[in-house]
């Protein structure tokens, strides 16, 4: 781990995937380490992917991140829960065949091709769910992912990419079969978190990383609701980066929620804003000791 700095240490942020309960839970700890005096907004870099991909394009932008509540209401008046959770399903369903271990790129590759013929939502109807970022500026420091579903390669989009705010959020945050892929200069892209939903490796070196996990630690994540990592729990992913810079991960703490829970339904976002203010008021000290040493 690198020594402490006399000078102000760099500071990058990864907020993961994990739908709408992610997205609100990441919401909820954000306010509540604000509330605490802790301003993760003040990284250095931010790298976002699905969830994390809304949620760190508003704190990045300087927006409240309570506006990203606003799409998952769009989100639950666009499609009512049921649809959700069968959509959902029918996404493991496609992991499962797609053998993501014995070959990713293939596999990427297959499901890209299932979620460009199943979903029933359209493309630009899909893109109105994130008006809340409509005309807001790509802020300096953010990046988020998504996969080319016609290479399986994964993508980091930043500033300079070109890449309309909106558009690169929504690719990330594009769920397949249960959401369109996004069309972006002739290419589409689907959800960035299909083999970690971290994608931590593709934050910059820094002297402090931060890393708020909508999924537990030790999970593969093949939950449901976006949790989309095939082969790498976030342990093993983190694992070398912890050699390299003094990290601090969180993990979520679901046991309010009743099991099997649907990461994708809009309905718990209220449960889940909850429970991430109440783990701010446990965290907030280790994280602002990393983020200010």
């Amino acid at each position: 781990m690198t020594s402490p700095r006399n000078d102000c240490p760099t500071r990058a942020l990864v907020l993961g995937g994990g739908g709408a309960v992610g997205v609100s839970w990441q919401v909820g700890l954000l306010l509540g380490l604000g509330e605490a005096g802790v301003d993760l907004a003040a990284a250095t870099a931010t790298v976002g992917t699905s969830a994390g991909a809304l949620v760190g394009a508003l704190l990045s932008s300087g927006r409240k991140v309570t506006d990203a509540l606003t799409s998952l209401a769009s989100l639950g008046q666009n499609i009512d829960p049921d649809a959700l959770a069968a959509g959902d399903e029918a996404f493991l369903s496609a992991m499962r065949r797609a053998r993501l271990e014995t070959d990713p790129r293939q596999a990427l590759r297959a499901i890209g091709r299932a979620a460009q013929q199943a979903s029933k939502l359209a493309e630009d109807v899909y893109l109105g769910l994130f008006g809340t970022l409509d005309g807001t500026a790509w802020p300096a420091g953010f990046q988020c992912t998504a996969i080319d579903t016609d290479t399986g390669n994964l993508i980091v989009w930043d500033q300079g990419s070109g890449v309309p705010l909106l558009n690169a959020v929504a690719a990330s945050c594009a769920v397949p079969v249960l959401f369109p892929t996004v069309t972006i200069k002739g290419h589409h892209y689907m959800d960035g978190g299909i083999l970690s939903h971290l994608n931590a490796t593709a934050a910059p070196p820094t002297d402090v990383l931060v890393v708020l996990s909508c999924h537990p630690l030790g999970s593969k994540g093949d939950g449901g609701g976006g949790s989309l990592a095939a082969s790498v729990t976030p342990n093993a992913e983190l694992a070398p980066l912890r050699q390299t810079r003094r990290l601090v991960a969180v993990e979520p703490d679901f046991s309010d929620i009743e099991a099997p829970a649907n990461m994708m339904d809009p309905h718990l976002a209220v449960q889940a804003v909850q429970i991430g203010k109440r783990q701010a008021t446990r965290e907030a000290v280790a994280i602002q000791s990393a983020w200010k040493y």
